[in-house]
């Protein structure tokens, strides 16, 4: 996956012109040759990045996301052996989920009367996210016959509070991760489950009204809201991209850079949670 423009952020699963990362197979197989560094490390994690690499070796992207995801965050690590492993598990994801390859499960051939939306709703993920995959513009021009990469969701999110991040998981897989800023109220919830309940594009006066009536922090210069609704009335927004991300967010809101936010709404939706970890 390529890198976000943001200083200390994580690949960003969906950042190229196309709007999404597609990275093939065979440059993922590539880092099957990438070593750890011969030090002394985590006697668990040094078995597990073996394994990892051994399954890249071979072709089995799916399998190494899954042994490398349950190291992501882990305490014991250092921080070389973290950056390390975020690296891999970005370029993992990019390949496994991102890209049209057909990694997850079958392709969907295209039937008579098949949209992007139905097909998506089979699968529980925004049909947004779908046609970035497949590189389709509009959700109603599919042709019978074609074959359109799946991925089943929903996809779900993990707040980091102390490291200002948050990181995506499907299946409880490594997905992507953000850089973030958290207000007081979300800040509150560390241990806490929340449920996306609704996503507003903010594409139309009507929807714009009733974010301005639900979201009382709207930045200047910015273009009519878009928001990611939880419970309780708490949020995810964004802040204009040429502001940056300041060090502080309205008590109900996780803010991220706008851009952020346009891909977070093409891949969280109603079904997702958002886990609030210190």
């Amino acid at each position: 996956m390529p890198t976000v423009d943001i200083v200390g952020a994580t690949p960003d699963p969906l950042a190229t012109e196309s709007g999404l990362a597609q990275p093939s197979a065979s440059q993922a197989a590539e880092l099957s040759s990438t070593q750890p560094q011969q030090r002394k490390q985590p006697s668990a994690f040094a078995s597990a990045w073996a394994d990892a690499h051994e399954k890249l070796a071979n072709g089995r992207y799916v399998e190494a996301l899954a042994v490398l995801s349950a190291w992501y965050d882990d305490p014991t690590l250092g921080i070389e052996e973290s950056q390390r492993l975020e690296d891999l598990l970005g370029q993992l994801a990019g390949t496994v989920i991102y890209s049209q390859e057909d990694l997850l499960l079958p392709p969907h051939i295209v039937a008579p009367g098949d949209t992007l939306q139905t097909i998506a709703m089979t699968v529980g993920v925004p049909w947004q996210l779908l046609g970035k995959i497949n590189g389709v513009d509009t959700p109603d021009s599919l042709l019978p016959g074609e074959a359109i990469k799946l991925v089943r969701g929903p996809f779900d999110a993990v707040v980091s509070v102390s490291r200002r991040r948050l990181s995506l998981q499907l299946g409880g897989n490594y997905a992507g991760s953000f850089p973030v800023v958290i207000g007081r109220r979300l800040q509150e919830r560390v241990g806490v489950s929340l449920s996306v309940l609704e996503v507003n594009r903010g594409t139309s006066p009507a929807s714009q009204d009733a974010i301005a009536s639900q979201v009382s922090y709207v930045e200047q210069n910015q273009s009519p809201k878009s928001t990611i609704l939880l419970n309780d009335g708490l949020r995810i927004e964004a802040i204009d991209d040429s502001q940056g991300v300041s060090d502080q967010a309205p008590d109900m809101s996780l803010v991220v850079p706008g851009r952020d936010l346009a891909e977070l709404i093409d891949i969280l939706g109603p079904g997702s949670s958002v886990l609030v970890r210190q």
